[in-house]
C-alpha cells in the first residue's frame, strides 16, 4: 500500500502535466485563430491581372500579421515548454501567473486582425495595441520565471541550476527589450503625432533590441556534452 506522501507527490505530478496540457491547447487554439480571418479578397467580373496586387494588397498585409504573430507565439510556447519541463510541482501562485501569462497568448488574434485590417491615416491605436500586446506577453512570461526561479525554487526539480538562471536571464532580457521598444514607440508618437511613418519606422527597432536580448543571454546558456 503506498504512503500518502508517495501518493501526494505522484499526483502533483500529474495535475502539472494538465497545467503543460491546457496551456499547450491554448497556444495551439490562438495561432489556428490567427490565421482564421485571413481569405483571399473577392474578385471582381472581367479581367483583373492589372490590378491583382491592389486586390491582393490587404491579404498580404493580413497573413505577414499572421507571419509575425505566428512567430512569437512559436517562440513562446517554446520558451514555455522549456521552463515547465523543469517543474515538479505547483501552487496558486504558479497558476494565476501562468493564466495571466496565456490571456496575452489568447489576445494575440484580436490584436493581429486589428493591425492587419483597421490601421489607417490618423488611426494608429490598432499598433500600439499590438506592440503592447507582445510586450505583456514577455512580461508576463518573465513573471512566470521570476516565481518558480527565485521565489519558489522547491516547485523545481533538483539540479539543472545552469539552466534555470539561462531561462530566467532570457526572460528578463526579452522583457526590458520589448519594453524599451514600446517605450520608444510610444514616444515617437507623442512627439510627432499623426506621422504613421515614424512609428512604423520605430517598430524596426524590435528586431536589434531582440538580438542584443539574445546575445546577453548567451553567456548563461548551458554547455551541452556530447
Amino acid at each position: 500500500m503506498p504512503t500518502k506522501r508517495h501518493a501526494s507527490a505522484h499526483e502533483k505530478e500529474f495535475e502539472v502535466e494538465r497545467v503543460i496540457l491546457f496551456s499547450d491547447a491554448v497556444f495551439a487554439i490562438a495561432i489556428t485563430l490567427l490565421i482564421i480571418d485571413i481569405k483571399f479578397p473577392e474578385l471582381p467580373e472581367g479581367r483583373v491581372e492589372a490590378d491583382t496586387l491592389q486586390l491582393l494588397r490587404p491579404t498580404i498585409f493580413s497573413f505577414l500579421a499572421f507571419a509575425l504573430s505566428f512567430f512569437f507565439i512559436g517562440r513562446s510556447w517554446s520558451n514555455h515548454l522549456r521552463l515547465f519541463r523543469m517543474l515538479r510541482k505547483y501552487d496558486q501562485g504558479l497558476i494565476n501567473r501562468n493564466l495571466f501569462f496565456l490571456f496575452f497568448i489568447v489576445t494575440f488574434p484580436f490584436a493581429a486582425a486589428g493591425i492587419a485590417g483597421h490601421v489607417r491615416g490618423g488611426f494608429t491605436i490598432p499598433i500600439y495595441i499590438y506592440i503592447i500586446n507582445l510586450t505583456l506577453v514577455s512580461v508576463a512570461h518573465f513573471l512566470l520565471c521570476q516565481y518558480v526561479t527565485h521565489k519558489k525554487p522547491w516547485l523545481m526539480g533538483e539540479g539543472e541550476e545552469p539552466e534555470k538562471k539561462f531561462v530566467y536571464y532570457t526572460s528578463l532580457y526579452i522583457a526590458v527589450a520589448m519594453s524599451a521598444m514600446t517605450v520608444v514607440i510610444v514616444a515617437v508618437g507623442l512627439i510627432y503625432p499623426g506621422r504613421e511613418s515614424y512609428i512604423g519606422y520605430s517598430c524596426i527597432l524590435m528586431a536589434p533590441l531582440l538580438g542584443l536580448a539574445k546575445r546577453l543571454a548567451q553567456k548563461y546558456q548551458p554547455v551541452e556534452h556530447s
